[in-house]
């Protein structure tokens, strides 16, 4: 019995310790590609100045709404759009500063702005609260496959919903799109099953985030994921 009692602890320990809740902010993605284009090509504008471009168009817009400096990353991204076709994207993460509160109106109005100015259908943010897990991001500790080898992952061990969107995070960018390594692959929708992921990478460390994601368009409406 003590045995038994031993392993069930174990086995709980580790499963606890697989899951990490990470630290919550506001988050806004963002990107100035105005075609569909595949992942390579991606890979290209984001080495390349169209990137620099779109940080600057953002800290543009963060700046005249009086936004705290914040954290911005470059990643590889891909998502259905409204006609349901998928397409990949050079991407731009924003991290608000965790010590700035922002109202929700406010949020949305940013990314709405951010949505004009860069052209785009849609912005996606990410609002955190204490219901829902809207942020499942697995943090690749024990293997970082390639950009070809994770896409392979997903569409083989995976339920299709997820290959409609999600945002790839590159330990070093400026190595080629062959063998540049993924550090982290990160989904954002309430749909989301925690055990779908784990089951996928059952290795590496998945970061939990609870809050909520959403769609800002153009014309103001928004759209839950």
């Amino acid at each position: 019995m003590y045995l038994i009692k031993n392993i069930f602890i174990s086995i709980l320990l580790s499963l606890i310790t697989s899951v990490v809740f990470a630290s919550t902010s506001v988050e806004f993605f963002a990107s100035n590609n105005t075609e569909k284009i595949n992942l390579q090509t991606a890979y290209e504008k984001l080495t390349g100045q169209e990137q620099i471009n779109l940080q600057n168009s953002m800290i543009d817009v963060m700046q005249q709404n009086h936004v705290e400096q914040g954290k911005f990353e470059d990643i590889l991204g891909t998502y259905s759009m409204s006609d349901q076709s998928i397409t990949a994207d050079n991407s731009e993460r924003f991290n608000t500063s965790a010590k700035q509160d922002l109202p929700d109106e406010k949020i949305f109005s940013i990314a709405q702005e951010l949505a004009i100015n860069l052209n785009q259908e849609s912005i996606v943010v990410f609002i955190p609260n204490q219901s829902t897990i809207g942020n499942i991001t697995v943090d690749f500790t024990s293997h970082q496959p390639t950009i070809s080898e994770l896409v392979n992952i997903i569409h083989e061990k995976l339920p299709s919903f997820y290959n409609q969107a999600f945002s790839l995070h590159l330990t070093n960018k400026c190595i080629g799109f062959d063998s540049t390594k993924i550090k982290e692959i990160e989904w954002l929708n309430s749909k989301m099953h925690l055990e779908d992921v784990q089951k996928a990478f059952p290795q590496e460390k998945i970061n939990i985030q609870y809050g909520k994601a959403f769609l800002v368009f153009q014309n103001g409406l928004k759209e839950s994921l």
